[in-house]
């Protein structure tokens, strides 16, 4: 006898874990191990009991439950991609282009983390047949790329090539995840792209490869301004010399681009950053993500008198549940979390911070940067720092050392368990020196 009312409590129960484990993902309130013995091992749980009742679930439940909001969505499709099986991956693939953009963002989310070796050859299928639309293979390279190593049988130029940026970007991350080499001409075209997801996805590839045209392109999208150029900042912040900071500080005087450029800034862990972005404590808009830059660079942690208690008129502007799956919706909702900073008190704290903190030297939570420091930190930093750490270690080692900071926490404590820290790539030298190409 089947007992409904539980397995509709399972649903429930894994689709509001579902949402709640994606905000864990990026959130500053969360760390590594917190996730993974919280959230995400109850949703797992529920996902499984919904796995164990079988066909009668799937008609009954799973299937209506991909017509309704992203946690339902998710949890019914990682449930229904548990073994893998060729019919339910067709069944979810040919839902994309009438789906809309929320399902697209959670099939890709779910094909990235369901199964194991069955759906990863059920991918490799697909892709070879080359019958389904753009927008579908897209989906599915993008997933493959993040679950294989590589598929060395698996050829991307045709992808490479394809007049929808949306695969073409997805067949540029793959080429760097996968240490691909790229035809000179694709590359310098992709990276000139009017696209900004199929440029980004260049300058991704191309530093991962060791491309010196992309760092050449990376440096001129920061100096020129140019729209979208949040990741290329963020890569010159991590990856520049000192004298890159000349391009990135000004920024902060351009509403348009200060929010990105603060981003970029925590990532650079120069104490000039922390310096620029003291004026900007008290500009409510961005002034938690200046607090950001002072915490991440000293380690100096925001709390008690650090941090300033919000005026009555603000008490009812809580931070938006976010109830998407998009790696966009979910960091922006995370930086709602961060605390608002007590300028006065930061001030001070920095006045006594800058004098152990030597100029041009880059900072990692307080400690200059160092391999054994820079593991220690990628395991136990808040969430929301880690996805730009973990794509400095993948640039730094040529690719060869990559964490996945949206997938499953357990799966991310293994892979980072198989980083020793002597092996780790020297982490002051400035891309534009890593570049073999």
């Amino acid at each position: 006898m089947i007992l409904w009312d539980v397995i509709e409590e399972h649903l429930d129960e894994a689709a509001f874990l579902w949402l709640q484990w994606e905000r864990a993902l990026v959130s500053p309130r969360y760390v590594l191990q917190e996730v993974m013995s919280g959230p995400e091992e109850r949703l797992l749980a529920h996902v499984q009991g919904l796995v164990e009742c079988g066909a009668p679930a799937v008609e009954r439940l799973l299937i209506p439950a991909l017509e309704e909001e992203p946690g339902r969505i998710c949890s019914a499709a990682l449930a229904l991609l548990a073994d893998g099986a060729r019919e339910q991956v067709d069944g979810l693939l040919w839902r994309l282009e009438s789906g809309g953009k929320g399902y697209q963002d959670c099939i890709q989310r779910v094909l990235t983390l369901a199964g194991g070796e069955a759906l990863t050859s059920c991918l490799c299928a697909l892709l070879r047949e080359g019958r389904a639309s753009a927008l579908i293979l897209a989906h599915a390279l993008g997933a493959l790329s993040l679950r294989a190593r590589d598929i060395p049988d698996l050829e991307l130029k045709p992808f490479l090539f394809s007049a929808e940026p949306l695969l073409r970007a997805s067949a540029l991350r793959a080429a760097g995840c996968w240490n691909r080499p790229l035809p000179p001409a694709e590359l310098r075209s992709a990276l000139d792209a009017s696209s900004a997801a199929v440029r980004d996805a260049a300058l991704e590839a191309g530093l991962l490869l060791g491309e010196r045209a992309a760092w050449d392109v990376c440096r001129h999208v920061v100096s020129s301004r140019l729209p979208g150029c949040g990741l290329a900042m963020r890569l010159l912040a991590m990856g520049g010399a000192p004298q890159d900071m000349q391009w990135l500080v000004p920024l902060l005087g351009l509403p348009e681009l200060r929010e990105d450029a603060l981003r970029a800034l925590r990532a650079s862990g120069r104490p000039e950053a922390v310096e620029a972005c003291l004026p900007l404590l008290r500009e409510k808009k961005v002034a938690r993500l200046a607090g950001e830059v002072f915490s991440a660079t000293t380690g100096v942690a925001l709390a008690g008198p650090l941090v300033r208690v919000p005026p009555e008129e603000d008490e009812d502007e809580e931070a938006p549940v976010c109830v998407e799956v998009s790696e966009e919706a979910l960091a922006l909702g995370a930086e709602l979390e961060l605390p608002l900073p007590e300028p006065g008190a930061v001030e001070a704290a920095w006045t006594e911070e800058r004098k152990r903190l030597v100029a041009g030297t880059r900072y990692l939570q307080g400690q200059p940067l160092g391999a054994e420091h820079f593991l220690i930190t990628l395991r136990g930093a808040p969430m929301q720092r880690r996805r730009d750490l973990a794509l400095e270690l993948a640039i730094r080692s040529g690719g060869k050392w990559r964490v996945d900071t949206r997938g499953f926490a357990h799966r991310q404590w293994e892979q980072l368990g198989s980083l020793p820290p002597a092996s780790m790539p020297r982490l002051t030298r400035p891309f534009g020196e890593l570049a073999t190409r």
